[in-house]
């Protein structure tokens, strides 16, 4: 039996294992979760039973009595090609205790196949082993970039395998690389920058990134060599500065005498784990910006290239409401694309889009009290008024896609941006969960 046919057959295993649930969560297909989903509706019809549900996919999971302290296992990518990810367990994992995980993206990518995931992964680990963190290499090879489709289904895969055979504590993921997997860094988080919380990209730049704005959402630790030959330290520094200009929360180290040396992430390992520490994710925070590039293949999948915590850019487009910001066109931040920005205050969501045409507003227990009316203001008009109750298909649609303890919501809002606006006498007609 081959190492991805293994992978395959132990994850189908663990999917029909334990509550129907999880089963349904866990399936990677979608026409055999249709048929899982049916008799959850069913048992799950009444608000009250739909609270049992969020406390359940909230809680504790079970997982694989037996475990490797590393492997390394294959993954066919939505190009046709099999990649490789190594996970290496920290010297005192337990299932008992929640775990951080580092996704560590190598550099030298145009290296042959498998590619240099494993190697780094094991180098690099020392300079997490404080935090006690899982760490997880993935490889790329024969020049495919980071920010590729390929690549970024590869580390969705492989977060996947890790939560669901470990136990993971996913306000506690974060991402780093090297030199072309600092460059990674960068693009990874263009799209995905949901599942992380902060990122530390080592002798790379941002480089081929257009959508800037959504690294807003992260807090970054940039390391450079002042004397680097392959990153020049005067295109690096430009990037930054932009960064920086556009408020991106990024700190930045310049090693003046330094040259493209991967080894700073272990010389500067206290600053990094310091950094880290004090960056886990907010699941809910209370405001969000997000932009989609429909010209790239990432945006085409939808989710979750569409989705940043707790809003989701359903459909673009000209629409006649749109909002207007300050900051388009200007410095490094690409005009132009489809966006949306919102807060929250109490129980009220303000959303500010421009080339949107339906926007979708997640709602969690943990962000908003859903025992009070909600009111969801888009481009300052009112569309949204009332009660929302728990939904099972929301639920569990949901929890499918993001497969996360910590973001599961209860329902969700779908607006067209050019809807009427709600009278302030009329409450709005309860969300539909599909």
């Amino acid at each position: 039996m081959t190492a991805g046919i293994g992978f395959l057959v132990a994850t189908a295993a663990i999917a029909r294992a334990g509550p129907a649930e999880f089963a349904y969560v866990r399936e990677p297909d979608l026409a055999k979760a249709e048929m899982l989903l049916a008799p959850l509706l069913a048992k799950y019809k009444s608000p009250g039973a739909c609270e049992g549900l969020l406390k359940l996919l909230r809680g504790k999971r079970t997982y694989p009595a037996s475990r490797k302290d590393k492997e390394t296992l294959d993954f066919v990518c939505p190009d046709g090609k099999a990649r490789q990810f190594t996970c290496i367990l920290p010297s005192k994992y337990t299932h008992a205790r929640p775990s951080g995980v580092l996704f560590w993206l190598h550099g030298a990518i145009r290296q042959p196949a498998p590619g240099g995931g494993a190697g780094e992964a094991q180098m690099f680990r020392p300079g997490v082993e404080d935090l006690g963190l899982i760490v997880v290499g993935p490889s790329t090879y024969d020049g495919v970039e980071w920010g590729d489709p390929a690549c970024r289904a590869l580390v969705m895969h492989a977060l996947d395998h890790v939560k669901t055979h470990f136990n993971v504590d996913e306000n506690r993921v974060w991402i780093a690389g090297d030199s072309d997997g600092g460059r990674g860094t960068y693009a990874m988080v263009e799209t995905l920058a949901h599942f992380f919380g902060a990122a530390v990209p080592v002798i790379g730049s941002p480089g081929g990134v257009t959508r800037f704005l959504n690294l807003k959402n992260l807090p970054w630790f940039a390391i450079n060599g002042g004397k680097d030959s392959i990153f020049r330290i005067e295109q690096v520094r430009e990037s930054i500065e932009g960064m920086k200009a556009m408020g991106i929360p990024i700190e930045w180290k310049l090693i003046e005498d330094g040259a493209h040396d991967p080894r700073f992430f272990l010389t500067y390992k206290d600053e990094v784990q310091a950094f880290l520490k004090k960056h886990p994710r907010d699941p809910y925070p209370k405001t969000v910006e997000w932009c989609v590039d429909p010209s790239k293949k990432d945006h085409d999948g939808g989710f979750p290239g569409d989705t940043f915590r707790w809003i989701r850019i359903e459909e673009t487009g000209d629409s006649e409401n749109n909002a207007s910001f300050d900051e388009d066109e200007s410095g490094i931040l690409r005009g132009g694309l489809p966006r949306v920005h919102a807060t929250r205050d109490g129980n009220r969501v303000a959303v500010r889009t421009r080339g949107v045409k339906r926007v979708t507003i997640l709602v969690s227990d943990q962000m908003l009290d859903l025992k009070k009316e909600v009111v969801v203001a888009v481009n300052d008009r009112v569309l949204f008024r009332g009660k929302v109750a728990p939904d099972a298909r929301t639920i569990l649609e949901e929890a499918r896609r993001f497969k996360d303890r910590a973001l599961v919501f209860s329902n969700r809002i779908s607006l067209d941006v050019d809807a009427a606006a709600v009278p302030d006498e009329a409450p709005a007609p309860e969300p539909k969960g599909g």
